[in-house]
């Protein structure tokens, strides 16, 4: 699909040099004859290739979900996609790191109700998110804390299952759990974060 290449001639009859393109603009070479009637090749002329850019570097968001429970924080895309997931220290703090962009930043519980928010990560520095509470009682997480979730409390009064109606986390389901879902009766979330 290239062009072939071209001879022309001077006024003493020798061929001359000529350029020809290809479809991508960038010079073909050309033949010319030496005296003793040796092919030769005309220089061929390229360009730079561009420089690609440089990658930003990641980003980082880091804070604090406070729960009587072990948390989970991800990062999710535009598309709901999840690009990073962390656990949070005893403490409840947190660091996560991804490519620069915006995200949505999610904090869950077992048997809570979970934290959302938006975060625009900035390539080489650091997003600071506020500190965070998480409303404990969503046992059956549908995102309300209601009768259903209190009766799940009941019926398994006294006992250690199901774990996420363990709301603080100490072995036992019992009248401790029944106060922190009452704290929180008739809240929804995700709460904004």
């Amino acid at each position: 699909g290239s062009p072939a290449p071209t001879f022309t001639s001077t006024p003493d009859g020798s061929p001359a040099p000529t350029f020809t393109s290809t479809p991508d603009g960038s010079p073909v070479p050309t033949f010319t004859s030496t005296p003793d009637g040796s092919p030769t090749v005309a220089p061929t002329f390229t360009s730079t290739p561009e420089a690609s850019p440089t990658p930003l570097p990641d980003g980082t968001v880091t804070g604090k979900v406070i729960a009587s429970k072990p948390v989970s924080v991800g990062l999710y895309d535009a598309g709901g996609a999840l690009v990073a997931s962390v656990p949070t220290d005893p403490d409840g703090s947190f660091l996560l790191t991804a490519p620069s962009g915006t995200y949505t930043l999610v904090a869950v519980a077992s048997g809570f109700l979970s934290a959302q928010g938006s975060v625009t990560l900035i390539g080489g520095s650091t997003v600071t998110q506020p500190a965070v509470t998480l409303l404990a009682g969503d046992i059956d997480n549908n995102n309300v804390i209601d009768q259903f979730d209190a009766m799940t409390i009941g019926m398994s009064y006294n006992t250690s299952a199901p774990v996420e109606a363990d709301l603080n986390n100490d072995g036992t389901i019992n009248v401790l759990d029944l106060e922190l879902l009452a704290q929180n009766y008739r809240q929804t979330g995700p709460i904004p974060w």
